[in-house]
């Protein structure tokens, strides 16, 4: 058999490459490639704030927290590309923009994270610990070129200026209305303003690169060769103005004759063009300056407004609260003279504090007096005067004098004064007018014609609700109508209250409770009649003398 040497040709691989040695963000390509995107395409530079210029974005790269430019970035980056992404704060857009490029890493397309022996596309968040801002910047930047490169194929609204930069019409033979001309060369959305392409190239085919009006400019060699080199020349005005005159050095002499060569063309080019900005990047460092004073002043301000007073405006004279009343005494160091007052009154004071703008005066008190009329003193007493006729609680401090004994009666509310018109209160049938009882003499409460309304006895409480009504003992020859006997040794009821003796001693005794009347006096045919019908119910000893 004839033996053939392996072939070698399938393990070739594509152009690959190599990978970079910088050591920060303004080296590499890609930092130019995301803020190019960044100034063409959107309107982060005008809208969040302290995002000017590409050092503000390596900045927010190299910060190991969450930053507000970076974070915004990341939000406008998910919104191109899923338009319908509501929550994009700090603390969940790790996870938004992972779960956004899970959804495009499963299709065949290849990604910057493409792996070659598994031949799919791995994960780059699988080995960051932590959030999206704690991985390393170099990590972070291939992640933002990931998505930049995203949005070019995929965002609808990216490949709509794209499209209309360019002129390109979707579905010609449809009859829709006239497509739009592409915009003219000056607007921000031209095909002239959205290309990315160098500044020039000087006579050694080096290439300076620009993205914005500011003084950064980065320098590569040719990017078409795998060899290509790119870094940061110059970042501030003054090392703008070295690299001119450097180009400026190199350049053809002016007075040369003859046809030049390319590279001097393109040499002189470049030195023009670089002239024709220094205006530019004036005006760009003094607008950048002026927002940036704004912001400090801004600061201050909050800063001044957390430790200034809540009130907007400075009083002139102290508020007239209710414990003070003498607003002249504003720098006096004065005290809160106390009052003695009933305890039950002091659930009624005010126990609230009025703390003084200033921290070393108290409001607790002064030595003005207070204007509560609850307090003891003359003036209370001269006030209750006002109320005199009407009943005042003890408790409120209301002098003896002003308070009643008894309410006025009110109308009982029984059958009887329902059914009889006439019925109220009427004054005492007896000697006892003058004791100020209001007895009643209809109804179910009404005394009797043998009955007698007296006094409450001695030792016993008074009420204004029910009196005493005492019955006469009746004699063995009949029934006797009149006032108590005097004797000691006459009988009693047993339904009496208390002993005759002490009746008579003490004061008249009753054998029963009557409420007050409302209604007026009844005739002396009803009273005869009210009689003859308590005859057969009573159970006095006159009664049952008679029985037997």
């Amino acid at each position: 058999m004839k033996a053939t040497a392996p072939d070698h040709t399938l393990d070739k691989k594509g152009h690959i490459c190599p990978p970079s040695a910088a050591t920060h963000p303004s080296d590499r390509w890609e930092s130019l490639f995301v803020y190019g995107f960044i100034c063409k395409f959107t309107q982060l530079r005008m809208k969040v704030e302290g995002f000017h210029t590409p050092m503000d974005f390596e900045d927010a790269l190299l910060s190991p927290e969450p930053n507000p430019i970076m974070t915004q970035i990341l939000s406008r980056f998910v919104l191109n590309l899923r338009p319908g992404t509501r929550n994009l704060s700090s603390d969940v857009i790790t996870s938004t923009v992972a779960a956004l490029l899970q959804e495009y890493f499963k299709t065949s397309e290849r990604s910057v994270f493409w792996d070659d022996a598994l031949k799919t596309n791995v994960d780059p968040f699988q080995e960051i610990e932590g959030s999206f801002f704690a991985a390393s910047w170099d990590t972070k930047l291939k992640i933002l070129r990931q998505l930049v490169e995203l949005q070019l194929c995929h965002s609808h609204e990216i490949k709509a200026i794209i499209d209309r930069a360019w002129g390109v019409v979707h579905n010609k033979h449809k009859k829709t209305e006239t497509p739009s001309l592409p915009p003219p060369p000056g607007d921000p959305q031209s095909q002239e303003r959205l290309q990315l392409i160098p500044l020039g190239q000087d006579k050694e085919r080096k290439r300076y690169w620009i993205a914005d009006d500011s003084p950064r400019v980065y320098m590569s060699t040719n990017p078409w060769k795998i060899t290509a080199t790119f870094q940061t020349v110059a970042s501030t005005r003054d090392e703008y103005m070295a690299i001119l005159e450097k180009v400026k050095e190199a350049a053809p002499p002016e007075g040369k004759t003859g046809k030049r060569s390319k590279l001097e063309t393109a040499h002189l080019a470049l030195l023009k063009a670089l002239q024709d900005r220094v205006e530019v990047i004036d005006n760009e460092i003094a607008r950048i300056q002026r927002v940036q004073r704004k912001i400090q002043q801004r600061n201050l301000l909050i800063a001044s407004a957390e430790l200034r007073e809540t009130r907007t405006r400075r009083r002139t004279n102290r508020p007239d609260y209710a414990y003070m009343n003498n607003p002249e005494s504003d720098h006096e160091e004065d005290e809160y003279a106390y009052q003695p007052q009933d305890e039950e009154d002091d659930e009624y004071e005010d126990q609230g504090e009025f703390d003084d703008l200033d921290d070393t005066k108290s409001r607790r008190g002064a030595t003005a007096t207070r204007r509560s009329t609850r307090t003891n003193g003359a003036r209370a007493q001269d006030d209750w005067n006002e109320w005199r006729g009407e009943r005042r609680s003890v408790r409120l401090g209301a002098p003896v004098d002003t308070q009643l004994d008894e309410p006025p009666p009110k109308r009982a509310r029984t059958d009887d004064s329902a059914m009889s018109g006439n019925s109220g209160d009427a004054p005492p049938t007896n000697g006892n007018s003058g004791s100020g009882l209001k007895i009643k003499i209809n109804g179910a409460a009404a005394i009797k014609p043998t009955e007698t309304a007296v006094e409450a006895i001695a030792g016993k409480k008074k009420s204004k609700f029910w009196y005493y009504a005492v019955e006469p003992v009746a004699a063995a020859s009949g029934r006797v109508v009149g006032p108590p006997p005097t004797s000691d040794s006459a009988p009693h009821s047993e339904g009496d209250k208390v002993d005759l003796d002490d009746a008579m001693s003490d004061g008249p005794s009753g054998n029963g409770a009557r409420y007050p009347s409302t209604t007026p006096s009844a005739s002396g045919s009803n009273a005869d009649e009210l009689y003859e019908k308590s005859i057969g119910g009573s159970l006095s000893p006159a009664s049952s003398m008679d029985e037997s």
